[in-house]
């Protein structure tokens, strides 16, 4: 079973031969590919698994580059987000967004401590020495000051697209990545917000690559900034590397439901199990387009689309239309 959207495919496949079959002969083939998952939290049904992650390294025929950043909400539940033995809240943060006070008393060790047990604990460290994956993380890069010239970040970004509507943006990109400028990058995301308000797709995958454990100042008060911080962030991978989106709902999905089994600080979700789904395509933002309108989510209504359209150009909407007719054969029954 497996549908063209315009330059989006949707389609069943739960191997990786299966999904071998649905990249395109540049992607398999291409001698090193960087992957981004989503691993924002280890919330059941709200990550990138090991065996979904097996499915699409077995489907790349050179060597992988996992990349990642740090977030507080990947973690054992023993570290606690404290300044000086107090709480701090997001207004602190926003005050604070250099994170320099984190390289104090252990905490930056703490980090380190706690990426190790959730790459050991849910099977990354091993599938990576299995597969010779390379594991890359920004926060790690960027705090240990192994990034690239932030200038030639900046040229080479607005070249193409308008200016980030912050330079910090352009100190974000590890030296370890730029040295594989060309190649593709896959973000892999998780069909992560059926029939929710703002999706977790593939675009908002690339949002990780902001290096802050907590990404406050990148939201802003009432998610004022996080349309143009995604935006932004997919402007400057875009200008370094061939970007390419899988968007995955193989062996979890997560469902907005304030009722929901899954209870997560953000809020409560369902999860629907073994859809056996993926999506894909080289527009990031027709990928999500498409998905949105499949997963009961108006794209009008998502802020980082609309920008979106204005720097990578409009979607077709007559493509996405008939996605969203075709949605019950995708994910029948996926009621909240």
């Amino acid at each position: 079973m497996m549908k063209q959207y315009g330059s989006v495919t949707i389609s069943k496949a739960c191997k990786s031969s299966e999904l071998k079959k649905l990249l395109p002969d540049y992607l398999r083939r291409s001698e090193a590919v960087i992957v981004k998952p989503s691993w924002y939290s280890t919330h059941f049904g709200n990550f990138t698994d090991a065996e979904t992650l097996r499915v699409l390294l077995e489907a790349l025929e050179g060597r992988a580059v996992i990349v990642e950043s740090y977030t507080l909400d990947r973690q054992d539940g023993s570290m606690k987000f404290t300044v000086q033995g107090k709480t701090v809240d997001w207004n602190w943060i926003l005050k604070h967004p250099d994170w320099n006070w984190v390289k104090e008393d252990q905490r930056w060790e703490e980090f380190r401590k706690q990426d190790r047990w959730f790459l050991d604990t849910f099977g990354f460290t091993d599938l990576f020495k299995e597969r010779g994956v390379e594991y890359v993380n920004v926060t790690e890069e960027v705090w240990s000051k192994r990034t690239t010239d932030a200038d030639l970040v900046k040229q080479k970004t607005e070249s193409k697209f308008k200016p980030a509507f912050t330079d910090r943006l352009y100190t974000f990109v590890p030296e370890r990545l730029y040295r594989l400028e060309g190649a593709p990058l896959i973000s892999y995301g998780k069909v992560k917000g059926i029939h929710g308000s703002f999706p977790s797709l593939t675009m908002k995958n690339l949002f990780g690559l902001i290096p802050d454990p907590l990404r406050a100042w990148w939201h802003g008060q009432d998610n004022v900034n996080l349309g143009r911080s995604i935006v932004d962030i997919n402007k400057i991978y875009y200008s370094i590397f061939n970007i390419f989106g899988i968007c995955e709902a193989i062996r979890y999905a997560t469902i907005s439901n304030p009722k929901g089994e899954v209870k997560a600080p953000w809020g409560s979700y369902s999860v629907a199990r073994n859809l056996g789904i993926v999506a894909l395509g080289p527009c990031l933002s027709a990928l999500d387009a498409t998905l949105c309108v499949l997963i009961g989510t108006k794209p009008e209504n998502v802020s980082y689309l609309q920008l979106a359209e204005d720097t990578f150009g409009h979607y077709d909407r007559d493509k996405v239309e008939e996605a969203k007719h075709d949605a019950p054969k995708w994910f029948p029954n996926q009621t909240p």
